[in-house]
């Protein structure tokens, strides 16, 4: 087997809007792509703060132990 490693893939997002005709096939009506060579990660960008609701509680470890 060869040694080499493939390039780093590109993220693309490609668009494409279709009509549906009578007969039930498809017509691209257009497309679109970006020109992004690199999109920034999901994750990233979803951080939220902890829970402080009565049924989570505190989620920093000051919760109270349930009454047995």
């Amino acid at each position: 087997m060869p040694n080499h490693q493939d390039p780093e893939p590109e993220a693309k997002l490609t668009i494409r809007v279709y009509t549906v005709r009578a007969d039930g096939a498809r017509v691209q009506v257009s497309s679109c792509t970006s020109e992004e060579e690199r999109f920034l990660p999901l994750v990233s960008a979803l951080v939220w703060p902890a829970c402080r609701c009565p049924r989570c509680g505190d989620r920093d470890g000051a919760r109270e132990p349930d009454a047995a």
